[in-house]
């Protein structure tokens, strides 16, 4: 497989500008950091990513995963993260390949897999080494930018392979997860959807339990097992990237911003905040605005707005 990943990383050497470059195959896009960074907390969509080169550490409430050049990640849900790149120089980058996933694409497979799959992990994420089958189906994935013609017809079938190969590895129980096919999942689910859309609305445990159809202590348990956060920190999380990133596309009053995601206490976002991202609102945006004006992507995956 060491030839594989050195091949796909000398043609995304070649394409990537910027830390995020989005290709012209649908969310298929390629990751590119020259220097270590600091921790930055991101919103990651249901997708999988392969490192190429370079090595990335993620941490997902007590949850700490470190992955490198031939691993995959995987995750089934939106999931808040802080993620730190370990390993990049500017003659040795951090690369990456990201698919986010489309849940019908993925529950229309699974209608045609036969066969038996391995049963649901309680997470909702995993990192494990890619197959060489896997590597080679991203590969070829990777080389349709050479023939963009051939894009419309090819890469939904290169999605379909490497979903499968994903289906077919230890992954697979958290692939089944994307599409809800696993029905403990799916009423975590719920839950997690009740949650992104309210996620500035006061919520009671035994409500969310009564969404996911689950006792209080049988969700809180299932929740926090999937997601790597209690239902309280999953709402958290959402509300201080959500109040971050209003803040960094508008001139706003902190104020006002911190009322609109939720908080009745000004003195307590900016704790939670101070404590999430380093440092106090108006200066962690100032911050970010000094370091992105020239590239917008350094704040991808931050936004609710999927």
């Amino acid at each position: 497989m060491n030839n594989t990943i050195d091949t796909m990383r000398l043609l995304v050497e070649e394409r990537a500008r910027n830390v995020l470059t989005r290709t012209k195959i649908p969310r298929f896009d390629i990751l590119k950091v020259s220097e270590p960074t600091e921790l930055f907390p991101e919103i990651y969509q249901p997708l999988v990513s392969l490192i190429l080169q370079g090595e990335k550490r993620l941490t997902i409430g007590k949850h700490i995963l470190n992955y490198t050049a031939g691993h995959i990640f995987i995750a089934s849900v939106e999931l808040p993260v802080i993620g730190e790149i370990t390993q990049a120089s500017a003659t040795a980058p951090y690369l990456a390949l990201r698919l986010t996933f489309d849940r019908a694409v993925v529950a229309d497979l699974l209608r045609d897999v036969s066969g038996p799959i391995k049963s649901a992990d309680t997470r909702s994420f995993c990192v494990n080494q890619a197959s060489d089958k896997l590597a080679d189906a991203w590969l070829r994935m990777l080389q349709l930018l050479e023939q963009p013609e051939e894009i419309a017809v090819m890469a939904p079938l290169l999605e379909r392979e490497i979903l499968f190969r994903l289906l077919r590895s230890p992954h697979g129980a958290v692939l089944r997860q994307v599409a809800s096919i696993d029905s403990r999942f799916d009423q975590i689910r719920n839950a997690l959807v009740w949650i992104r859309t309210n996620y500035a609305t006061a919520f009671r445990i035994e409500h969310l339990a009564d969404v996911a159809n689950m006792s209080p202590s049988a969700f809180h348990r299932g929740f926090k097992a999937s997601t790597g956060l209690s239902p309280l920190q999953y709402q958290k999380h959402l509300r201080l990237y959500e109040a971050r990133r209003i803040l960094f596309a508008k001139s706003g009053d902190v104020a006002s911003v911190a009322l609109a995601v939720g908080y009745e206490s000004l003195s307590q976002f900016t704790r939670e905040y101070a404590r999430l991202f380093g440092t106090p609102p108006a200066r962690d945006v100032r911050g970010l605005r000094a370091n992105v004006s020239s590239d917008p992507s350094l704040l991808y995956g931050s936004s609710l707005e999927y």
